[in-house]
């Protein structure tokens, strides 16, 4: 068995009903990590070319890396992988954090891959490495909440949950996969892939210790780790992701009035402020609560009992928005009533709803509405107003539920507009059918590069230049000058390939040296890892997962870019005014730096070759 590996795979054929384990190849482990690096390999070998995304033929993997559960800095996170039902039929993943991740790999396995369709719901025990199916009937409808209220009390308070809501159940392509009743696997639709094999939930329980390589010199190296706290240190260990709202607002990254309008004159500072940091931290009964074992602890508890928007489940306690909800929910819909957002927080949370692709779905609807292209008839009578905090909420809980108009919202953008008749397409905001996160590229432009090539489109956590880590040493130019970042936008990408891989948290690696991503690595698994082997690693990862969107027939660059998010035509107001991004020049530069032809994103039999994936070759042409 590998060092910092169960050294197992479960695999769960839920049309037979047959359970059995695999063992965890460690040539697998060298070359792909873990997490969606080794997800990708399977994925790529197992699902056919043109499988339905949620048919039988699809797999569903909940995939662990070698640091999760181990005392690396912060080793809590897991990825969930399938081909995407909302991206065309393309690559799919979606990355959480909370307790589940560890969990699954104290009862016993590095991850789980579900093929097939049950007959009936099921749900997935697995006990000290004992896994069953067990029959879901008295499950379905259910919320998570409550779910996972009743699912403890079944299995004991020390197991971990991970289920989808009645979004994924009824298929909605805008669901997400839940635990901790507030981490959510949240995007590339992979709620309604679960939903769709009839899946409603996992339930993992176990004490087995992960081996490491060096046990006391991984102690004494996280010791050392944290003593050296910085970069976003402080605004997460104080605020989370709520500390950037307002000043996201006000330096034109986030998105405003379904990104066509301006902070200076659409949601000024006085508004901004109302939906950030110490407001969003001062909400009765505040606190702060971490994933496992996480010495930043950036999320929080919060109290909403009074009210319109009181809450209604979980005695009145909430949770608090992070930064894309805050964002999606508050200056893209010119809503600046914070309870209403904590509201809409809690009906995601329950119903299993991506809160960045509810919040950018409903800018659309609000927007075709005020345009007079949608009647108050055909939006079950709510006035969809910018601002209109109560038609806000109603509207998404309409949408986790699949009723009335939530029926055409649930699967977001790209699919609601054909289902209104292609209205309001300078209005839908998305990139291969995935809504845009909170972050804009004429604020950072890299973030169009991010958002069109890599396999899961319109994506943030993928690496590029919004997120660079502290000790990263590639000279930071102006970004405004568009040609020659892609050396550093390549190492960006690798880097976030491998901590997503590795199973660390993205905030961790921006609130400690980058350096020790790799020093972590070499502990944990003996194997020797720095930079240069981490860039490696992680453009083989990357350049995986691409090549299964190329094997769907999917080629980034025929993805539509909205002219709104690259300033086509620009903005007249606002800190972003008077930009607009050569996106073009950055991608085609990125793609030659990586080996890629800069027409048809195949990589070059050269690069195929030094990142060890000749295989590929012949595949992909």
């Amino acid at each position: 068995m590998a060092n910092g590996y169960m050294g197992k795979i479960l695999t769960v054929d839920l049309t037979q009903g047959r359970i059995s384990e695999e063992i965890l190849d460690e040539d697998l482990c060298r070359k792909f990590i873990g997490g969606y690096g080794i997800g990708a390999k399977l994925l790529y070998d197992r699902i056919p070319a043109g499988a339905d995304p949620l048919g039988p033929d699809n797999i569903l993997g909940f995939l662990t890396g070698p640091l999760t559960g181990t005392p690396a800095v912060i080793g809590s996170r897991f990825v969930v992988v399938a081909k995407s039902p909302k991206t065309g039929g393309g690559w799919g993943d979606a990355n959480c954090g909370g307790f589940f991740g560890p969990h699954l790999k104290f009862a016993g396995f590095d991850g789980i891959l579900f093929s097939g369709i049950a007959p009936t719901p099921v749900y997935l025990v697995i006990d000290e490495g004992r896994a069953d199916l067990r029959d879901a009937a008295d499950l379905a409808g259910m919320g998570v909440t409550p779910l996972e209220d009743l699912l403890k009390e079944r299995h004991g308070a020390d197991c971990e949950i991970c289920s989808i809501g009645p979004a994924g159940e009824k298929l909605a392509l805008t669901s997400c996969i839940m635990n901790d009743k507030e981490r959510a696997a949240g995007r590339s639709g992979l709620g309604a892939v679960m939903g769709s094999k009839k899946l409603k939930a996992i339930v993992v329980k176990g004490k087995m210790e992960v081996p490491l390589h060096d046990a006391a010199g991984m102690k004494e190296l996280k010791k050392n780790i944290l003593k050296q706290a910085t970069g976003g240190y402080r605004l997460f260990t104080k605020y989370g992701t709520a500390g950037i709202t307002h000043d996201a607002v006000m330096s034109g990254d986030s998105p405003v009035k379904n990104w066509g309008g301006a902070e200076t004159t659409d949601f000024p500072s006085e508004r901004a402020r109302k939906i950030s940091d110490d407001a969003v931290i001062g909400v009765e009964g505040y606190k702060r609560y971490g994933c496992w074992k996480c010495p930043l602890a950036c999320g929080g508890r919060l109290s909403q009992k009074e009210g319109k928007f009181a809450l209604e489940l979980n005695d009145g306690i909430g949770h608090k928005p992070e930064y894309e909800t805050l964002a999606m929910y508050g200056p893209n819909l010119l809503n600046d009533d914070l309870a209403s957002i904590i509201k809409v927080n809690e009906i995601c949370n329950n119903l299993g709803l991506d809160t960045i692709a509810a919040g950018a779905t409903i800018g659309y609807a609000i927007e075709c509405y005020e345009n007079g292209l949608l009647s108050k008839e055909q939006t079950d009578s709510l006035e969809l107003t910018w601002g209109n905090a109560e038609a806000i909420v109603a509207l998404t809980e309409k949408m986790g539920q699949r009723e009335g108009i939530g029926d055409i919202l649930a699967d977001g953008i790209a699919a609601a507009r054909e289902k209104f008749g292609d209205i309001g397409s300078e209005y839908a905001v998305h990139v291969g059918g995935e809504e845009i996160p909170a972050h804009d590229p004429k604020f950072m432009p890299g973030l169009a590069t991010t958002y069109l090539v890599t396999a899961t489109p319109g994506r943030h956590t993928q690496g590029g230049e919004l997120n660079w880590p502290p000790g990263f040493d590639e000279p930071r130019t102006d970004k405004y000058t568009y040609s020659g970042q892609a050396p550093a936008h390549a190492k960006l990408v690798a880097i976030y390939e491998v901590v997503n891989a590795a199973g660390l948290c993205m905030f961790g690696s921006l609130s400690y040296p980058v350096q020790t991503l790799p020093e972590q690595l070499s502990m944990v698994t003996g194997q020797a890892y720095d930079m240069d082997k981490v860039y490696e690693v992680g453009m083989r990862i990357y350049t995986l997962r691409h090549a299964f969107n190329l094997r769907e027939g999917i080629n980034p660059l025929g993805r539509s870019v909205p002219g709104r998010i690259i300033g086509d035509p620009p903005l007249k107001e606002g800190n972003v005014r008077d930009v607009t991004v050569d996106y073009k020049l950055m991608v085609r530069e990125f793609l030659e730096h990586i080996g890629w032809d800069t027409a048809t994103t195949v990589p070059g039999k050269e690069t195929l070759r030094k990142l060890d994936l000749e295989f590929l070759i012949d595949d992909l042409r």
